[in-house]
């Protein structure tokens, strides 16, 4: 199975881009070996669907990323530090899989650049503008067709 987890809130701005590729990618694209899930924060009980999986894609807005750039970042559980009931991260999550389950599945962040996170359901312009490229790098990381140009926005 390949899993994609869209994190973020989307009552939040441009912290809910992650939902919004997620959903894109379940709408445009039903593989019977797909899952796609979507949450507000990761939490732990997403470790047993992570250990089930042969790989991963969270993706996220971040603050540490420029504003609208896209990047792929490879995860590591080497990188992830405690976990938590409230809060935590994705290499933490995959370092519990291993743990727990010996499930190593092949994992992958997308970060898109975000700042506006203020209350509102809209997103800044360039991050707007960086959902067609971010659905479309999941869908290469996922090695799935791309969707014809005019459905990725």
């Amino acid at each position: 199975m390949r899993l994609v987890i869209g994190i973020g809130n989307t009552l939040r701005g441009d912290d809910g881009i992650g939902v919004a590729i997620a959903q894109q990618l379940a709408a445009q694209h039903s593989a019977p070996n797909l899952h796609v899930i979507t949450c507000h924060q990761l939490t732990p009980e997403l470790i047993g669907l992570i250990s089930q999986a042969e790989q991963v894609i969270f993706i996220d807005a971040s603050v540490q990323q420029p504003l609208g750039s896209v990047q792929a970042v490879p995860l590591r559980v080497e990188a992830a530090k405690e976990l938590s009931a409230h809060h935590t991260t994705p290499s933490a999550l995959l370092l519990a899989a291993k743990v727990l389950y010996g499930a190593q599945p092949c994992s992958t962040l997308i970060a898109v650049g975000a700042q506006h996170f203020s209350y509102g359901e809209q997103f800044s312009a360039p991050v707007a503008a960086a959902l067609p490229r971010a659905a479309k790098l999941a869908l290469t990381l996922l090695n799935m067709p791309t969707a014809r140009s005019g459905d990725l926005h």
